[in-house]
């Protein structure tokens, strides 16, 4: 019997990951960038949701005489998140209008801020070399990464934080509507890429890591969406870096058709090994994690191999 949960899950992880994969095109394949903090952008636009939309919620449920436990500070913030979360889902219900306006602010800030934070923390060492830039960029990974853990307000630091269910007032189920949304934002932003690219062409690397980013960060706000469910861990560098990025070496750093069949081939690929990892586990010494790294490098060199051929 097919899982239809299954089903929808795999769909929305493609069109999410075909979001990053396409940011990624425009930041190191067409700009030449060499920008490796990929999952930066998804993590930001993650925690957007619990730092931004979700205060945001529950201060307007406040104003509408709704009784929510403390959330004000710190600890109770994580604390309180779940019991928070279903009240405020209740409050939302019968909201349609204020449930969409939150969704809508939700992908916007994560564009804006994703694109700015990106932006930001890339320019001190925008003006330097290629491989000094690409190992300043790969510092900032474990920065965030920190930042993130470290400060409980932003997404409840290693415990996460609960946020509440913005599709609640919907009939349909909340993984349809926020597949087909991951769809329709993977097609847009596919469908205008000359456009894009026709105005990044006359921009400095500032404006396309802005853009980039903010494209990239509207996969991390929709996974926090549906997970209903944010921390550091969703956002984890394998999956949204270094997946993309062999994606994105294996079209031969094109943004056409070729990213997207690299993607539907990587991705089957990846998900094979998830189904059979207990096959795998007995036939290798070493943890599954490691199994995926070395898959991994090994497909990275020969795309490398290939495109240098070409």
């Amino acid at each position: 019997m097919i899982d239809l949960a299954f089903i929808l899950y795999v769909l929305f992880s493609f069109f999410s990951l075909l979001i990053v994969a396409k940011g990624t095109a425009l930041i190191i394949g067409y700009k030449r960038i060499i920008f490796l903090g990929l999952s930066i952008p998804v993590l930001i636009g993650g925690f957007a949701v619990s730092a931004l939309t979700c205060r945001l919620t529950y201060l307007l449920a406040e104003i509408e005489q709704m009784e929510l436990n403390p959330w004000i500070s710190s600890d109770v913030w994580v604390k309180n998140s779940q019991a928070n979360a279903e009240l405020v889902q209740i409050f939302l219900k019968n909201r349609p209008l204020l449930s969409i306006g939150l969704i809508l602010f939700s992908l916007v800030m994560a564009f804006l801020l994703v694109g700015s934070l990106t932006y930001f923390s890339a320019l001190p060492a925008l003006k330097l070399q290629p491989v000094y830039f690409a190992i300043y960029s790969f510092i900032l990974i474990d920065l965030f990464t920190l930042l993130s853990l470290r400060f409980d307000f932003i997404a409840g630091g290693y415990s996460g934080v609960f946020v509440p269910d913005l599709f609640s007032f919907s009939t349909v189920n909340r993984d349809w509507l926020l597949m087909l949304i991951s769809g329709l934002i993977a097609i847009i932003v596919f469908s205008l890429s000359g456009t894009i690219t026709k105005i990044i062409d006359s921009k400095r690397d500032g404006f396309v890591l802005f853009l980039a980013g903010g494209i990239m960060g509207i996969s991390g706000c929709l996974l926090s969406l549906r997970h209903l469910f944010v921390v550091q861990l969703n956002f984890s560098q394998m999956f949204w870096g270094w997946w993309p990025l062999l994606m994105l070496v294996l079209a031969g750093f094109s943004q056409g058709k070729k990213l997207i069949l690299s993607l539907f081939f990587v991705y089957i690929i990846r998900n094979l090994m998830v189904i059979y990892h207990t096959v795998i586990i007995g036939y290798i010494f070493f943890p599954l994690y490691s199994f995926e790294l070395i898959f991994l490098s090994c497909f990275m060199i020969v795309g490398l191999i290939v495109y240098q051929k070409e």
